[in-house]
C-alpha cells in the first residue's frame, strides 16, 4: 500500500495523460494536488512541510521555467518579423530532406543547443513546423533534441551538480573513489559508456517521428553515424579527460552537426551548399549567435562565479525553516535569455503590430509550461521531503522518515523485490524520478542516496558509480516524455492536451526500450 501511495501521483499523470489524453499542464495541477494530499494524511508529513516543499520546488523550477518562457518570446519575436523564415530558408539550402534537417538540427544543433542551456523544446517546434513537419512530428523532435547526450546539458549540471551534492551533503564514498574532481569525472565516462547504443537509438526515434520505418529505412546509415560520432566524441572526451566535462555536450554536438553536413553533402551540390549570406540574413540569425554567445561565456566558471557574487545576500531565499535558496540570477542562463529577447527587439526593428502580437501570443501561451514545469518540480520536493518536520527552526527527518519517506519507499521497496536483478531496474528509477520532476538533475539528485542504499543492500557499493551512472542516462532519456518539456512544446506552436498524448503514445515505448537496454548492458558491466 505504502509503495502505491507513493508512486500514486506519478500513475496518475501517466494515466491521465496516456488514456484520458489531458495535457500536461492539468496534469501537472492534479498530481500536485494528490501528492499533498498523500503526503499530508498518510505519509506523516505537516501540511506546513509540503506547502514549503511546493514552494521550493517551484523556486528551484525558476532555472528552466523562465529559461522557457523568455525562449518562447524570442521565437515568437523572430516569426512574427520573418527573421524565422530567413533561418529557415537558409537551413533548407543546407539540409535539403526532412530527415537531414532532423538529424543536422535534432542530434547536432540540439545537443549543442542544450549543452549551452537553450531550452529545444521551447526553441524548435516553430522552427520544424515551417521546415514541413506534421506538428506532432515538429514537437516530438523537439523534445528529443534535449536527449541524444543524456546528461551533458546545461554544460553538464545534470552530472557536476549531483556529484557534488553526493559527495557533500549526502556523504557518498563509493569504493576506489578518492576525492570529488575523481567521482565527477568517474560518474561521467560512465554515462558516456552507455551512449554510443542510446545515442544511436535517439537518431532511429528521430526519423521514425517523421515517416516511420520508411524514413528509417532510407537514412538508417546516416543515423548510425551521426549517433556514433556524437556519443564517442562525448565518450573519448571523458575517458581521456580532453577537454572540461562542462564541454562535453557542446563539443560533441558540433561535430556530429559537421558529419551530417558531410555526409549528405553531393557534388552536385557544392556550389549551392549553405546558401548566400547577406545583412538580412546575419540580422535575422544574430538572434541566435547572441543567445549561443551568451550561453557560453556566462558558463565559463570564473565568469559564472564572479556573476553569481554580484548580488550577493539579496538574492538568497529562506523558503521553510532552515531551507534557503540563491537565485544566482545573473550567472543564470535565463537572465541572458532576457537580455537576448530584449536586444532582439532593438535588432529584428518589429513594428508597434508585430511587437503586439508578439506579446498577445506569448501571454496566452507560456501559462501552461510555466505551471507544468513548476507543479512537476513541487511534487518531486514533497516526495524528498515527505515524513520531514520542523524542529527548532530546522527541516530534519521525523521519527518516521525510514518507514514514510516516499522517495525511500520506492526506492528501497524496487530493491528489496528485485534483489541482484537490481541493476537491470536501476535506470527506471531514474526514469521515474525525471519524469515527476521535469529534470534529470533533479533526479539525480533526490535519489543518490536511495541508490547507494538500494545498492549496498543488493549487488554491493562497489557497483554504486555504475548504477548511478546509468540512473542518470534512464533520467535523461525521460525527457522524451517528461509531461513538462511536451507541454512546453505542444504550447509554442498551439498544440493541445490530444497531441500531447498522442506524442506520449508514440514515444512512450521505444523510451523504455531505451531503459530496458540501458538496464541490460548495466547487468553485463556489473
Amino acid at each position: 500500500m505504502s509503495f502505491i501511495l507513493a508512486i500514486s501521483p506519478i500513475l496518475i499523470v501517466l494515466i491521465g495523460m496516456l488514456i484520458f489524453s489531458r495535457s500536461g499542464t492539468f496534469m501537472a495541477i492534479v498530481g500536485w494536488i494528490l501528492s499533498v494530499f498523500v503526503a499530508v494524511l498518510y505519509f506523516k508529513t505537516p501540511l506546513k512541510v509540503a506547502l514549503g516543499a511546493s514552494a521550493m520546488g517551484i523556486i528551484k523550477a525558476f532555472g528552466i521555467t523562465f529559461a522557457v518562457i523568455f525562449t518562447m518570446f524570442l521565437i515568437f519575436l523572430m516569426k512574427e518579423t520573418k527573421a524565422l523564415d530567413r533561418v529557415i530558408e537558409y537551413i533548407k539550402s543546407i539540409a535539403k530532406t526532412k530527415e537531414e534537417q532532423a538529424l543536422f538540427l535534432g542530434m547536432g544543433f540540439g545537443s549543442l543547443a542544450t549543452a549551452l542551456g537553450i531550452v529545444t523544446p521551447a526553441l524548435f517546434p516553430p522552427v520544424f513546423l515551417m521546415l514541413g513537419f506534421s506538428p506532432v512530428a515538429a514537437i516530438g523532435i523537439a523534445v528529443l533534441c534535449y536527449d541524444p547526450l543524456t546528461s551533458f546539458a546545461l554544460f553538464s549540471i545534470p552530472v557536476t551538480l549531483p556529484a557534488k551534492v553526493a559527495w557533500g551533503p549526502f556523504g557518498i564514498r563509493p569504493p576506489g573513489i578518492a576525492h570529488l574532481d575523481h567521482f565527477i569525472w568517474d560518474f561521467a565516462y560512465k554515462i558516456t559508456v552507455f551512449l554510443p547504443v542510446i545515442s544511436v537509438m535517439f537518431a532511429f526515434l528521430m526519423l521514425y517521428t517523421i515517416d516511420g520505418k520508411e524514413s528509417m529505412k532510407r537514412n538508417w546509415g546516416s543515423a548510425l553515424i551521426s549517433g556514433l560520432v556524437l556519443s564517442l566524441t562525448a565518450l573519448i572526451i571523458a575517458k581521456f579527460r580532453i577537454l572540461p566535462v562542462e564541454v562535453i555536450g557542446i563539443v560533441a554536438g558540433f561535430a556530429t552537426m559537421i558529419c551530417v553536413y558531410l555526409i549528405y553533402r553531393r557534388e552536385k551540390d557544392k556550389e549551392a551548399a549553405g546558401g548566400k549570406w547577406d545583412a538580412e540574413l546575419i540580422r535575422s540569425i544574430f538572434p541566435l549567435v547572441l543567445l549561443v554567445i551568451f550561453s557560453f561565456v556566462v558558463n565559463i566558471p570564473v565568469i559564472k562565479k564572479s556573476l553569481a557574487n554580484v548580488l550577493g545576500k539579496a538574492e538568497v531565499i529562506t523558503v521553510i525553516a532552515n531551507k534557503k535558496t540563491d537565485l544566482n540570477v545573473f550567472s543564470s542562463v535565463w537572465f541572458w535569455i532576457l537580455v537576448t529577447c530584449i536586444l532582439s527587439i532593438f535588432i529584428l526593428r518589429p513594428t508597434k503590430e508585430e511587437l503586439k502580437n508578439t506579446f498577445v501570443i506569448w501571454i496566452k501561451r507560456i501559462i501552461g509550461p510555466f505551471i507544468a514545469y513548476s507543479l512537476f518540480f513541487a511534487v518531486a520536493f514533497i516526495m524528498a521531503w515527505s515524513a520531514m518536520h520542523i524542529v527548532n527552526g530546522k527541516l530534519v527527518p521525523s521519527a518516521y522518515f525510514a518507514q514514510y519517506n516516499m522517495d525511500r519507499i520506492i526506492g528501497l521497496t524496487l530493491a528489496k523485490a528485485f534483489g541482484k536483478f537490481y541493476p537491470f531496474f536501476a535506470p527506471f528509477l531514474g526514469l521515474l524520478g525525471a519524469f515527476v520532476g521535469g529534470s534529470e538533475t533533479a533526479s539525480n539528485v533526490l535519489f543518490a542516496k536511495i541508490q547507494f542504499e538500494a545498492t549496498a543492500s543488493t549487488v554491493g557499493a562497489a557497483a554504486f558509480m555504475w548504477i548511478y551512472a546509468a540512473h542518470a542516462v534512464g533520467g535523461g532519456i525521460a525527457s522524451a516524455i517528461t509531461p513538462s518539456k511536451i507541454t512546453n512544446a505542444a504550447a509554442t506552436i498551439g498544440l493541445k492536451g490530444k497531441d500531447e498524448a498522442k506524442l506520449l503514445k508514440l514515444v512512450i515505448w521505444p523510451v523504455l526500450l531505451m531503459c530496458v537496454v540501458t538496464g541490460l548492458i548495466l547487468m553485463g558491466i556489473v
